[in-house]
């Protein structure tokens, strides 16, 4: 356990992987006389007990969760059944997705997805955009961010400029974005939204501590739309499916990294065919191929 700031702790699981770098982090925030338990992580026995000793030993209050990921919501449920403690998060994964991934949806198209989805993960309260959660010597206000999922939600604490993060915005590379629940324009716009708040310090759900948030928001953003940029220069040449254009993008690259590469890609080609900026070759599906419009 690493202590980062006069109330907020750091326990990083021992789940590493290419896609969890480290580990997932769980913050603990507060002091002994009402803790928060941020992002409990995965049912690893190890980390269970790391935050068990801590309950042991100081009353929590409130376990706060991020998104319904593997590595990040699971241990949520065992430690709220064993110590009593109610768990808030966004909860209405269905709800939160876009116009365009629930038309995906119900159309029964073959678009993959689901990776990592914690399916039995529910919350006892559900939170809302701009909601304020009041423990004891902390406040913290709600701040909804799809885009990574659906469900995503930060948290900022206020008065103190320091948001927690979860995956919208990690400390070692930028997300994956696999559709149904992951979507390209929502990880857009939740970016705008983290730019133009005051937060200065994130704590990400994986990797290191982020200072001068709004400038690494902004190069993640870039980078994104360099992305961007770089599909439709592949697609000008020839139609190509997602899996092709992420072997080109991701060349060289583990096979790990090349199928997430091609969920992002996949995510990409359908925000760009939501702005008819290309087609598809039959039924919306990664395994289609792709073509640039042009007008």
């Amino acid at each position: 356990m690493k202590k980062i700031f006069e109330n907020i702790r750091l326990i990083t699981a021992p789940n590493p992987s290419p896609m969890t770098q480290k580990g997932t982090n769980t913050y603990i925030l507060g002091n002994q006389e009402g803790l928060c338990i941020i992002d409990p992580g995965p049912d690893n026995e190890q980390h269970y007990e790391q935050i068990k000793n801590i309950i042991n030993k100081e009353k929590a209050s409130h376990i706060l969760v991020t998104h319904s990921h593997l590595d990040h919501s699971p241990l949520a449920i065992r430690i709220s059944r064993d110590f009593s403690i109610p768990i808030f998060a966004h909860g209405k994964l269905e709800m939160a997705r876009s116009s365009i991934m629930k038309k995906l949806l119900n159309s029964n198209l073959e678009i993959g997805g689901f990776e990592g989805l914690d399916t039995n993960f529910r919350p006892d309260y559900y939170l809302n955009d701009h909601q304020v959660i009041n423990g004891f010597n902390w406040s913290i206000e709600v701040v909804h961010t799809p885009g990574h999922l659906a469900d995503h939600l930060c948290f900022s604490v206020i008065d103190k400029n320091i948001l927690f993060s979860g995956d919208i915005v990690m400390g070692w590379t930028s997300t994956l974005i696999s559709p149904p629940d992951g979507d390209v324009g929502q990880y857009f716009n939740s970016l705008d939204k983290l730019l133009n708040r005051s937060d200065n310090v994130y704590l990400p759900g994986h990797g290191h501590q982020v200072e001068d948030a709004k400038t690494y928001v902004a190069k993640l953003k870039k980078h994104r739309m360099e992305r961007e940029n770089q599909i439709l220069s592949i697609l000008k040449i020839r139609p190509l499916n997602s899996y092709q254009i992420a072997n080109k993008i991701y060349k060289n690259q583990p096979q790990p990294i090349i199928y997430a590469g091609s969920r992002n890609v996949f995510a990409h080609l359908i925000n760009l065919l939501e702005r008819n900026l290309i087609c598809c070759d039959g039924a919306i599906s990664p395994d289609n191929c792709f073509e640039f419009i042009n007008k």
